[in-house]
């Protein structure tokens, strides 16, 4: 834990599944006691007309149909603002449409998202803005033309005044901090600092690529695929080498593997996630390590320090949050399973296949 960058991220990291949550009630408290830092958003979210007349933040705001992370009010308690808070997690369901349907759109009003850097660089297909504005498409919403500017995506409804906002948490709690020091707030500024922190150590240590959360996808990989009932996991565990890899032991389609994260290979191929096939005298295996070279062929890349195995990058998606990289890892391993088996996952696995 010495590594973490601040007070309340060392205090989140106990509480990781909250750590948006953790975020954004920093957010809001920072913002409720901080005349420099209100007004500072209130212009950022602000249009050619001027700033948004924000009084008043909360965290508990109910909307038809959900509850936004944080709602920015006027002097009435009428909502001018949601914003969203994302690390890794993927968009819920209701996400934008709910909220974008819940603000006003015949006077200024906004749909923030904030997220890592990684997440929102562009606008094409795979990116965050993409899907957002994607899924608010598919509703009936249309948008604008997309204005990209500092490190901030916007764009407004047709026809209305509400608009869409995604930036990052970095550019964010950067122009906050900016504006409480030119107001001479040391408090707020001691705070913001502390929220960044929090906020980069999620970034950091929750990143899907990121050592620790691979190993917990790997773990729900091999799970999702045991439900498919394409593997086994019975008499296998995790093994590895400290430096050199880490595996996750398992029968995939009837054949003793590992989902494998290999330090060599990050280093020479930039590919962290292998799928490694050797040989072993499992009596357990139904599909001989012969036929499974030859029935993969081509999709094997041959690792120099391990020339007798049959090793298979799992690709991973870039910029994809949690969920995405999951789906992209078990589909990966359910195409090739097919492959090994194609007459189905039946049965395939089980410790008394010969």
């Amino acid at each position: 834990m010495a590594d973490a960058q601040s007070l309340l991220s060392l205090i989140a990291r106990g509480y990781a599944a909250g750590r948006e949550d953790a975020a954004t009630e920093a957010l809001c408290f920072i913002l409720s006691r901080s005349d420099s830092a209100r007004a500072a958003l209130s212009e950022f979210l602000g249009h050619s007309g001027g700033s948004l007349p924000i009084a008043s933040f909360s965290t508990q705001f109910f909307t038809v149909g959900a509850y936004p992370d944080m709602a920015c009010l006027d002097d009435n308690g009428d909502p001018l603002a949601f914003v969203e808070s994302k690390f890794w997690a993927s968009l819920t369901y209701r996400q934008p449409v709910t909220y974008w349907k819940n603000l006003p759109d015949d006077r200024p009003a906004v749909l923030l998202f904030l997220a890592p850097a990684s997440r929102i660089a562009g606008i094409d297909e795979g990116w965050l803005w993409h899907e957002l504005v994607e899924r608010l498409r598919n509703a009936g919403h249309d948008l604008g033309p997309v204005d990209e500017r500092e490190g901030v995506l916007t764009a407004t409804s047709k026809g209305g005044q509400r608009r869409l906002m995604l930036t990052s948490w970095d550019a964010l709690l950067t122009m906050l901090a900016e504006r409480t020091w030119k107001g001479g707030e040391a408090q707020a500024c001691f705070e913001l600092a502390e929220l960044r922190g929090l906020a980069r150590d999620a970034i950091k240590n929750d990143d899907p690529v990121r050592d620790a959360q691979l190993k917990r996808l790997i773990a729900s990989a091999v799970t999702q695929l045991k439900e498919l009932g394409w593997a086994s996991t019975e008499g296998l565990a995790v093994g590895g080498l400290e430096g050199d890899h880490y595996a996750r032991f398992f029968r995939l389609a009837g054949r003793t593997t590992g989902l494998r994260i290999d330090y060599k290979a990050v280093k020479k191929t930039g590919k962290p996630l292998w799928l490694w096939f050797w040989c072993t005298r499992d009596s357990r295996n139904s599909v001989p390590l012969d036929e499974v070279r030859d029935k993969l062929g081509g999709l094997a890349e041959p690792l120099k320090w391990l020339p007798q195995d049959i090793c298979l990058p799992i690709e991973l998606p870039p910029r994809a949050d949690c969920e995405t990289t999951l789906c992209a890892i078990v589909e990966e391993l359910e195409r090739i399973a097919r492959i090994i088996r194609p007459d189905g996952p039946t049965d395939c696995g089980d410790p008394t296949t010969v």
